[in-house]
């Protein structure tokens, strides 16, 4: 029997011990990342959203459309669609020259009139939506001159420094060849959702789930993943309960405090950490007796034990409620703003304001109402609930009884939007602290009826709208800071405390999960390839630096496969050559 070439037997041996190709998730190779969203949003445009899926909401919309700047929630804004955006002398006008060659997710082109036309239909049409009222208020926005297709000017009624924070940073541009024939857009649930973000909306089902594929052609570089599957999972101990059993790639929301430890023990899970600048806070009803009170209303905040809620609740993974609202991590919160709790405190103000103990030792007002009241809590929010039974045992101590009520996320909007509520608890994420006039839009002038309690006070709204002039960066966070103490003493809500964001996902699916301060992991940074570096590095050529020398344990590559292809060269010569000496020694 004739023998095998002795290259032919070693052939198998070469192709075991070679690299194989790229795997999963990389190059060459379509990826497919599932996430559980926490709610439908609707059909995904500016004005149709149901605002039930914060604290993601605004991150899920940036997935489909841009703003000029990226983003509100830094100090200095990164430039987006927009190349640069220059001021004037007292800040009335700003000249911005937007990136040429922008395309739509259609094909149709970007230009200057789509940006034009975003801010003219967003002042038209009044009703704030999430992204209009820094357009139709303060800084309210007059009219734009538009240049020609990469270049426009558009004008304000008074200085708005802030610019490309808000509204620049913030309102998704939006095409005119989509809009321009829509008359109420707010009732728009049919109208295609084109954007010129990273991922486009393919399809959805209302209330089911959602698919987005990636704009292959994207200005800031195609993503690094092909498709994303957003699954509705509205329930957090579904959502995690499909990530360990990989029905599901990653999480929206922050992973419940008492699953992070068993998370991060599972070699099949990994847990990245950030922050949204999230807030979990209580509102008061302040339209009606006697939550209109000041005094009452304080009195609450100091009864409140915000520490012993974050270790109950939170297992200690967050902040307790400062008392001035702000984030303390924002560029805007006074570092000396804090955490007050004081029981003696909250009962001598409810004695000097005339709330007398009565039967059973609840205080009463003056006229004799029982100080008992009901805190209404959505039911899909378990951390929630929790605080706010920690928070009725606090209340209790001071001689008020209060009730919590877990009821569905859609009732609780509609019945603050009524009015119809004593307390409620809601959270939010970086824009109602990152905002420089967040105190006007959900305190003072720019907060209509009683979505957010309904408080108001003259001098309060004073102050906020003088703080909005300021064009000092410096003045305006001193003046900010103002506003926070004066929060701290009318109290228009209780923050109970700013939760750590860590956000679990599957890396064997993908590994690109970073966090974007004010946005946590998912946010539109985390899909392109240039997420983690910093604003002034983004764009560089890699080719002007070299990449640093391997670790002596982490031998790239190309030197183990000489290393392997050498070894099996040399043992194939060897075999020939003593094959050829035993032929001729026969």
């Amino acid at each position: 029997m004739r023998r095998p070439p002795v290259l032919l037997l070693a052939l198998p041996c070469l192709l075991v011990l070679m690299p194989m190709g790229p795997a999963a998730g990389q190059e060459g190779e379509q990826t497919t990342v599932r996430v559980a969203l926490n709610a439908y949003e609707s059909n995904i445009t500016p004005f149709t959203l149901t605002m039930q899926a914060l604290p993601v909401t605004h991150d899920l919309v940036h997935l489909v459309y841009d703003a000029l700047f990226w983003s509100q929630s830094r100090e200095e804004p990164e430039p987006w669609l927009a190349e640069s955006a220059e001021p004037n002398d007292d800040y009335t006008a700003w000249t911005v020259t937007i990136r040429d060659g922008v395309t739509w997710h259609d094909g149709e082109p970007l230009t200057a009139d789509d940006v034009a036309f975003t801010y003219d239909y967003l002042l038209e049409h009044e009703d704030p939506g999430r992204y209009g009222h820094h357009i139709h208020d303060i800084p309210r926005y007059t009219h734009s001159e538009v240049e020609d297709d990469t270049t426009l000017t558009l004008f304000f009624d008074q200085a708005a420094p802030t610019f490309t924070a808000v509204p620049g940073g913030d309102a998704p541009i939006i095409p005119r060849h989509i809009w321009e024939d829509v008359d109420d857009p707010f009732e728009a649930t049919d109208v295609e959702p084109v954007g010129s973000g990273p991922f486009a909306v393919v399809d959805f089902v209302p209330d089911r789930q959602y698919a987005l594929e990636a704009n292959a052609g994207y200005f800031m570089g195609a993503p690094l993943v092909d498709r994303l599957e957003l699954p509705i999972v509205p329930q957090p101990t579904s959502a995690f309960a499909a990530l360990q059993e990989g029905e599901v790639d990653a999480v929206d929301v922050a992973t419940p405090p008492e699953l992070v430890e068993q998370l991060e023990a599972d070699d099949a899970i990994a847990v990245v950490d950030g922050t949204r600048f999230e807030s979990v806070h209580l509102h008061f009803n302040a339209t009606e007796e006697p939550l209109d009170d000041a005094a009452l209303r304080r009195a609450i905040r100091l009864s409140i034990d915000g520490e012993q809620i974050v270790e109950d609740v939170l297992l200690g993974r967050g902040e307790p409620g400062r008392d001035g609202w702000l984030h303390p991590d924002v560029h805007w919160a006074d570092p000396d703003d804090r955490s007050t709790f004081d029981v003696d405190g909250a009962r001598q103000l409810l004695d000097e304001a005339g709330y007398e103990e009565g039967d059973g030792g609840i205080r009463e007002t003056p006229d004799g109402q029982p100080l008992v009241f009901t805190a209404l809590v959505a039911a899909v929010q378990p951390l929630h609930l929790r605080a706010m039974q920690i928070a009725a045992g606090h209340l209790a101590a001071v001689g008020i009884e209060l009730t919590v009520e877990a009821i569905e996320p859609a009732t609780l909007m509609r019945r603050r939007r009524a009015g119809d509520f004593d307390l409620f608890v809601t959270h939010l994420e970086a824009h109602a602290h990152a905002d420089p006039d967040a105190f006007y839009f959900f305190f003072g002038p720019g907060s209509e009826g009683t979505f957010f309690g309904g408080f108001g006070d003259d001098d309060f709204d004073e102050a906020t709208v003088a703080a909005s002039r300021v064009t000092d960066v410096d003045e305006r966070r001193d003046a900010i800071h103002e506003l926070q103490d004066r929060f701290a003493e009318l109290t228009p809500a209780v923050v109970l405390y700013y939760p750590d964001g860590s956000y679990a996902y599957r890396p064997e699916a993908y590994e690109g999960w970073i966090d974007d301060p004010g946005h946590g992991h998912f946010t539109k940074r985390a899909f392109l390839a240039d997420a983690d570096a910093e604003p002034e590095e983004q764009g560089e050529d890699p080719e002007e630096e070299e990449p640093p020398p391997p670790a002596p344990d982490e031998a790239p590559w190309g030197l183990i496969t000489l290393i392997v292809v050498a070894l099996v060269v040399a043992l194939v010569v060897a075999v020939v050559v003593v094959a050829l000496v035993r032929r001729r020694s026969h």
